[in-house]
């Protein structure tokens, strides 16, 4: 059954000039110096041999992310489309540096709590953002945890977490690294 073609398309085909040398379309808008001999880049490929036509060549595989199949050359595709790629990377992206907590987190996050404090924790988040947003008297505080125990927490901010903070231009920001620090921060304790 050949395919509809609206009465603006036939306007605009009479005035094209070129057929294609492979598929026999006619393409291209009538103008001198116009040199292109195919329609596309995949008809220009199979007229000079580097793309195949063959199909035994193409290899089935199941999409990664909507379990369609779909065919491929090369053996390392796991994804039928870049939608299904993009929408796998956003699932599984990684979490960068705010992925481990400090040894600390936890008991910090319940003293906090006990004293009132609504606790946000936000490590996952990473890339230089705090580790938690507190909610205390009406005010909100972001607090970035360190463990002075390790090496990593006695070196303090990381350059992601200096960037961050030097950008923040919002309320509080403070690091704590014990429990007793961090309640002095939302204003309760000595």
């Amino acid at each position: 059954m050949p395919k509809y073609i609206t009465p603006n398309e036939l306007f605009r085909r009479q005035n094209w000039s070129k057929v294609c040398g492979s598929c026999g379309i006619t393409f291209g808008w009538k103008k001198t110096g116009d040199k292109a001999k195919y329609c596309s880049n995949v008809c220009a490929g199979k007229a000079n041999g580097s793309i195949s036509t063959n199909r035994d060549k193409l290899n089935s595989y199941t999409c990664f992310e909507c379990n369609k199949e779909f065919f491929a050359y090369h053996k390392n595709r796991k994804f039928c489309s870049k939608t299904c790629a993009n929408e796998s990377w956003s699932k599984n992206m990684p979490k960068g540096y705010g992925s481990r907590k400090d040894d600390n987190h936890k008991e910090i996050v319940e003293a906090l709590t006990k004293a009132g404090a609504y606790v946000l924790d936000m490590s996952h988040v990473g890339r230089g953002f705090p580790d938690l947003i507190i909610g205390f008297q009406s005010k909100t505080i972001l607090m970035e945890i360190k463990n002075p125990k390790t090496s990593y927490g006695r070196k303090g901010l990381n350059k992601n977490q200096l960037k961050w903070k030097e950008s923040w231009t919002g309320g509080a920001y403070c690091v704590a690294d014990s429990i007793e620090a961090a309640l002095r921060m939302i204003g309760v304790g000595k």
